[in-house]
């Protein structure tokens, strides 16, 4: 058997020196060049922890406070911003809901025992003062003031239908008796629309007035519209004497109140009797 020499022998069966641990484990890679730019930001802390020792237990790292996990605490780093507080307000929504639920069985209450009062008072069959109910109030009597205003508006329309009831029956040219007041108005009003002169001629008295003598000239002398209206006319006694009136209607009925006998074509006559029959000795419009 061939041994190597001494001094070492062949190089290729010498054993290399084992290298050698550091006496501290968190030293290794401390000397060394730090990698450019910042290495806390490029990437996160490595956590150690003691190397186990059954004589010693494993120290557990404590979390900084106001940090969120995760997040580098060296010098330097650029720390996340605090977590928010808890939120207070979930308790406090409780209390105001229990508030609000209070008040309203409140007023629910008062509204059941408040209301059926105020209509027992109002009504004076639930056991009001009846002294008080049969009290006039004040709009009633300030009504009563103003009854006699309203009397004193309507005094003239009482006046007008007053006046209207002073004429006697109504008739129409139609139907009317021969020789009375109403057949010598109808007859002269006949004769001028359908320019029977004889006609009209005979109804006017021997003596007229100015102003009926020149009514039957302008008549004689101006062709009538023969129009074929019906014609009313109705007569009353004034101061001794004959009125009588005759015209026509809007709606060919028989007038009802002064206004529809002003409304229409209407002329007033004052008639006298000659030998039993009238005539016509003045006229108005």
């Amino acid at each position: 058997m061939t041994y190597p020499p001494p001094g070492g022998g062949n190089p290729q069966y010498q054993l290399q020196p084992e290298p050698q641990q550091p006496s501290d484990p968190y030293s290794q890679g401390y000397n060394s060049t730090p990698p450019p730019g910042n290495y806390y930001q490029q990437q996160p802390p490595q956590q150690y922890t003691q190397p186990s020792n059954p004589q010693y237990p494993p120290v557990p790292i404590q979390p900084t406070m106001n940090v969120q996990p995760g997040y580098p605490s060296a010098p330097g780093s650029v720390l996340p911003p605090p977590m928010p507080p808890a939120n207070q307000g979930s308790g406090n929504l409780g209390v105001i809901l229990g508030v609000i639920v209070a008040l309203v069985v409140v007023l629910g209450v008062a509204a059941v025992l408040i209301i059926p009062g105020m209509m027992d008072d109002d009504d004076p069959q639930a056991g009001g003062d009846p002294s008080e109910s049969a009290a006039p109030s004040e709009e009633e009597s300030s009504e009563d003031a103003e009854a006699p205003v309203e009397e004193e508006a309507t005094t003239p329309d009482a006046a007008a239908d007053d006046d209207f009831a002073t004429w006697g029956t109504p008739v129409n040219s139609e139907e009317f008796a021969a020789g009375t007041p109403e057949a010598a108005a109808i007859n002269y009003r006949i004769g001028s629309d359908t320019d029977d002169d004889d006609l009209m001629q005979a109804q006017v008295c021997a003596e007229p007035t100015s102003a009926m003598q020149t009514d039957l000239e302008w008549e004689l002398e101006y062709p009538g519209y023969n129009f074929d209206f019906l014609l009313w006319s109705m007569s009353r006694e004034v101061d001794g004497g004959m009125e009588v009136w005759v015209g026509w209607t809007m709606d060919d009925s028989e007038p009802n109140s002064t206004d529809e006998m002003e409304d229409g074509s209407g002329y007033t006559f004052t008639a006298v009797e000659e030998g039993g029959v009238w005539k016509l000795c003045d006229v108005t419009y």
